[in-house]
């Protein structure tokens, strides 16, 4: 029998946290005396990546049977945000149209990152409870 305790909580928070993401506003172009907002659906690329990270997140709730699977499937997730966010801060800083400034969005990534490694963390000692309880047998 798997423990499945908080982890499920904090993938399905990270799930919800990279959804939302994929239609909020990851940083914001002041040019002259206009505020552009840039979101996901502006770049193919960062909308097509942030929605594998979602479905990613999500389908690893449902691997709880299977914790090693589970946590590749996080760690590949992870890997993905961590990738998301460095090429947006790439094309943040070869933007030079204007002043560009993070946005809340950008947050929301931060958040997903947070959760899904607090979910990882969860299954290694769960995995670690079930070792021990395998070697008092």
């Amino acid at each position: 029998m798997m423990i499945q305790r908080i982890q499920s909580i904090y993938l399905l928070v990270a799930t919800v946290l990279a959804g939302f993401f994929c239609v909020s506003s990851y940083n914001a172009v002041k040019i002259e005396e206009e505020i552009l907002n840039i979101y996901p659906k502006d770049n193919p690329v960062i909308l097509i990546v942030s929605i594998l990270v979602a479905l990613l997140l999500f389908i690893s709730i449902f691997l709880f049977k299977d914790l090693k699977r589970q946590k590749t499937v996080i760690l590949i997730s992870m890997f993905l945000i961590v990738a998301l966010g460095v090429s947006i801060f790439i094309l943040m800083m070869t933007n030079s149209a204007g002043l560009v400034s993070w946005s809340y969005g950008a947050l929301l990534l931060v958040g997903a990152l947070i959760f899904a490694l607090l979910a990882y963390r969860a299954i290694s000692s769960d995995q670690k409870i079930l070792r021990d309880s395998d070697r008092i047998r």
